[in-house]
């Protein structure tokens, strides 16, 4: 099994998670024990962490256990199969309870990004994020 700590649109209640992660058991909420850059980037408003320890805040998200098969699936939602898409990167996080776990994220380093629309946040909460199937073919063209 491996743990994945999640801090975006994968996190429960927002537009990827049932997809993507319903039905995988969920460690609970974690935080990273380094600090990172999250920002909200891109035409479709999506979460980014740079992985850049040692910088902005310290991450609010979840920790999921998934197999090796929906370890896959998320590889391929996350474009890990193009050049500049999203690499697993190993960090530590830790809960309220002080446990301390070494898990995996999805990051993507910063010279990829082309816009970037907030601060560093630590918490995502934002919901303008355009989910895959509402996207156009005439809105990606303009950006």
């Amino acid at each position: 099994m491996h743990q994945i700590f999640v801090y975006g649109t994968l996190k429960a209640g927002f537009d990827n998670h049932n997809e993507m992660l319903g039905g995988q058991n969920c460690l609970g909420n974690f935080t990273t024990v380094e600090r990172f850059p999250l920002v909200i980037t891109g035409p479709w408003y999506s979460p980014v962490m740079f992985p850049e320890p040692g910088t902005g805040h310290f991450i609010c998200g979840e920790v999921y256990e998934v197999n090796d098969k929906k370890l896959a699936e998320l590889d391929k939602f996350e474009y890990v199969h193009m050049p500049k898409g999203f690499r697993r990167y190993d960090l530590q996080v830790t809960s309220e309870q002080k446990i301390i776990l070494h898990v995996q994220s999805y990051m993507r380093p910063r010279k990829f990004i082309k816009h970037i629309w907030s601060e560093y946040i630590k918490d995502y909460q934002d919901h303008r994020y355009i989910h895959q199937r509402k996207r156009t073919k005439s809105r990606h063209n303009k950006n």
